[in-house]
């Protein structure tokens, strides 16, 4: 039964060490009857017993089995060992060892090691690429932004305000921190599409005809088409494209409605809307603050998305509580609004 088991069986003496019996395996694989040999010499290919094979960790083993990995150089193969105390045919107790050749097994493992330490080299390098692919979105930006403040000082301003309005928003909304950096992105470029637009018309002192208006609602559209071929994390194109959509459809390019519209361009709508009636413009002067949180609250849910309005109106309370940036003059306009109850009723007890 030993002869055709695919693995090493013998058995040594526990005091000389002697081979007392070995299966067709064990000869097989040494090419020769290694009965009597010592078996550190045949087994091991060592001058001497090693830890294994001595008398003292048989005995700290007791009746268990001790089991280690042994790589014989004489062969050039790895074994796995188990060592058992048991009674020979004469009374004697024996060494009874069992060997399961494990260099296929030890082959895979090294493969598996070599490949885990080949993903660790290409993660280690990805994440020095997309560190480097931020360096560069960052640099976009930043030359992007650039190129509209030198057409128009007061659209890069904007743009700016809006994102950290945006921002300050999401994380009132309790977003995911790498969703607040796309909306940062895609605030500090929503209005990049106005390049294209003549700067006469961006800063005419009156009203707009209904052609130069609809001239200007081109700008979603063209921000869209610069915005589109950057590799950026996040959907910014697609942002920069509704910022203009309305909860309702009416608004523009493509009359969106609820939740077909991004949460992140219904955020930019708010933060978009609150900086550009707070903000002087040739055509007109600023409406002022109050004046703009009215309007967003007039039209919460309608044109805007109630949460991100409750959510806006949060954070400039907030804001104001510290630097009373919404005087008692022009918050009139919100402070007397019937919805601000409906929105928020904790809000009416910031002090304004």
């Amino acid at each position: 039964m030993f002869d055709s088991i695919n693995a090493g069986i013998y058995v040594s003496d526990i005091e000389n060490y002697k081979i007392l019996y070995a299966n067709k395996f064990i000869k097989d694989i040494y090419g020769r009857e290694p009965i009597g040999e010592l078996c550190y010499k045949v087994l091991h290919n060592k001058d001497y017993p090693c830890i294994f094979c001595t008398n003292q960790i048989i005995k700290e083993t007791k009746d268990k089995p001790y089991i280690w990995e042994h790589y014989n150089t004489f062969v050039n193969k790895y074994f796995e060992i188990t060592n058992k105390i048991i009674r020979w045919r004469d009374g004697r107790d024996v060494r009874f060892e069992y060997m399961c050749e494990m260099s296929k097994y030890k082959q895979v493992q090294t493969e598996l090691l070599m490949e885990k330490e080949a993903i660790k080299s290409l993660e280690a390098k990805l994440k020095k690429t997309n560190e480097k692919l931020q360096i560069l979105s960052q640099s976009t930006i930043t030359a992007l932004s650039e190129l509209l403040e030198q057409k128009d000082s007061y659209t890069a301003s904007h743009q700016t305000n809006v994102a950290n309005l945006s921002c300050a928003i999401a994380k009132e909304m309790k977003l995911p921190e790498e969703q607040i950096k796309g909306i940062k992105v895609a605030a500090l470029l929503h209005d990049i599409g106005k390049i294209a637009i003549p700067l006469d018309i961006l800063n005419k002192p009156r009203n707009l005809t209904d052609n130069e208006f609809n001239l200007i609602k081109e700008h979603v559209q063209n921000g869209f088409e610069v915005i589109k071929t950057l590799d950026f994390s996040w959907p910014i194109a697609k942002i920069i494209l509704q910022h203009h959509e309305r909860m309702n459809g009416s608004g523009y390019p493509n009359g969106l409605r609820n939740n077909e519209i991004l949460i992140e361009a219904k955020i930019l709508a708010v933060a978009d809307t609150i900086d550009a009636m707070s903000s002087h413009r040739p055509y007109r002067p600023a409406r002022g603050l109050g004046e703009a949180m009215a309007e967003v609250l007039k039209h919460s849910n309608v044109l805007y998305d109630s949460e991100v309005v409750k959510a806006c109106l949060s954070v400039l309370m907030k804001e104001n509580k510290k630097n009373k940036v919404i005087t008692q003059k022009n918050f009139q306009y919100a402070s007397n609004h019937s919805e601000i109850n409906k929105i928020n009723k904790n809000i009416v007890c910031y002090n304004i």
